[in-house]
């Protein structure tokens, strides 16, 4: 359950801009663990061609949509859902190319790297605001908040701690998960960045709550929810602070049944 004292993801304090600078802003040392591992590991899974399609919805926390600057060159149509006005307002001010828009020049260079290119961030910059179609905002409050949204079923979706930072309970966690299901065609995946053993994150003066979880626990929740295990890769903690206290990422990649 939520510690009183703590803040929430949906709370007026929350800052996605501070967030994102904090966490994977040009030369923070988060970058390894929190941007790099999660892109090259995305990558690999689509390079592999395991996981294909037009159309990927992503619903990930606040601006750390950085693994769409891989999945851009491999699905043509990416919605993107929310629930937090200030992360969508932040979302609008980079794809509008707004002048006080966060920075991700430095993402479109690393997913440059991947391919084996020295050159072409802008490029990779415009090729994903180009991909990203619609930004959809959901009612969390919503018995059923996917009711809400309008959007057709997608061949895949990503999401990256979206529900440890929303997710009150682990009851609220498995509901949202089969809400994730109901909005991917059969045969279509989810790739599903856990944070595991994640209790808090800080952002200025603030602690925010995160539900905390096990890999034992992810795993029964995506099968409950409909989905076959594909493939499970562990992305390592390198860099130790007492801004945030996960213990690793998990990299579930499931197929919807």
């Amino acid at each position: 359950m939520a510690n009183a004292e703590h803040k929430h993801y949906h709370d007026d304090v929350y800052d996605p801009s501070s967030h994102f600078e904090t966490y994977t802003g040009a030369n923070k040392a988060f970058n390894e663990d929190v941007m790099e591992d999660i892109m090259e590991a995305v990558y690999k899974v689509l390079s592999s061609g395991s996981v294909k399609g037009d159309s990927l919805i992503d619903i990930s926390v606040g601006l750390m949509m950085f693994p769409l600057f891989v999945a851009a060159d491999h699905f043509k149509n990416i919605t993107m859902i929310e629930s937090s006005d200030s992360s969508i307002e932040s979302m609008e001010k980079w794809v509008n190319k707004d002048p006080s828009a966060v920075d991700k020049r430095h993402i479109a260079e690393f997913a440059c790297s991947l391919k084996g290119q020295s050159a072409g961030q802008e490029e990779q910059e415009d090729k994903v605001r180009n991909a990203i179609k619609h930004i959809v905002k959901w009612d969390i409050q919503d018995d059923k908040p996917m009711d809400s949204v309008v959007c057709s079923q997608a061949d895949c979706l990503f999401s990256f701690a979206y529900l440890e930072v929303v997710c009150k309970d682990r009851n609220m966690y498995l509901k949202l998960l089969k809400q994730f299901c109901s909005l991917i065609k059969t045969g279509g995946h989810l790739i599903l960045i856990a944070v595991i053993d994640l209790s808090y994150y800080i952002i200025g003066e603030h602690k925010f709550f995160t539900l905390k979880l096990d890999e034992e626990f992810v795993r029964k929740a995506l099968i409950d929810s409909g989905f076959v295990i594909k493939s499970y890769s562990r992305i390592e903690r390198k860099f130790k602070s007492p801004m945030t206290d996960y213990e690793h990422f998990g990299c579930f990649v499931a197929c919807k049944v």
